[in-house]
């Protein structure tokens, strides 16, 4: 997103996806963090400089008004979706890949016992009240339950749950045969009919 085009493509695309509406609060706090983000590239350092102040207070705003914090640091791809805005905290060095959906009161961020910060692939869903915490992976069309704490890589297409969450994978097989993974804390499920 390096042209000012670039960066008004985006956010209609980002403004489609929450609704096509400026009323969803959730708007307001992608289009404060696309306008940050671009702005960190623009090559005159004189608009730099005036959309770093310019995005300095709306992000306040944003975050006092929503409670939601998304740093311009944070590496976040297209159609990301804020399903429902309030107390979501993203890390400043987070990635999150392409058609990611969050719900509200998520932290996805560090953790004191483990360093590094959480990557997310494509299209990953994390439910209410989740909190993603250290140096892990969180594979492609991922979903991360409510109120799930997930300190451990979760693997493309499995389902974390719990605090500390556990991993569920689903198989195809019958829901009758469950197996335990062990000590990885994961567990293997069949798809229900």
């Amino acid at each position: 997103m390096s042209t000012l085009a670039d960066l008004v493509t985006q956010l209609r695309k980002d403004h489609r996806r929450h609704g096509a509406t400026w009323w969803n609060p959730a708007i307001w706090a992608m289009a404060v963090y696309r306008v940050g983000a671009w702005g960190q590239q623009v090559q005159n350092p004189i608009v730099r400089e005036v959309v770093s102040k310019a995005y300095g207070i709306m992000h306040l705003g944003v975050q006092l008004t929503t409670g939601i914090v998304i740093n311009r640091e944070a590496k976040i791809g297209s159609d990301f979706h804020l399903i429902h805005f309030g107390n979501t905290k993203i890390h400043p060095a987070v990635v999150i890949g392409e058609g990611c959906g969050i719900m509200h009161d998520v932290t996805i961020g560090t953790n004191m016992d483990r360093p590094g910060v959480p990557r997310l692939g494509n299209n990953v869903f994390v439910g209410a009240g989740a909190k993603i915490l250290g140096g892990i992976s969180i594979g492609d069309g991922a979903r991360i339950a409510a109120n799930s704490l997930v300190v451990c890589d979760v693997p493309a297409g499995a389902t974390a749950v719990g605090v500390p969450a556990r991993v569920l994978q689903y198989t195809g097989r019958p829901p009758s045969s469950v197996t335990s993974g062990g000590s990885d804390a994961s567990e293997t499920v069949g798809a229900p009919k």
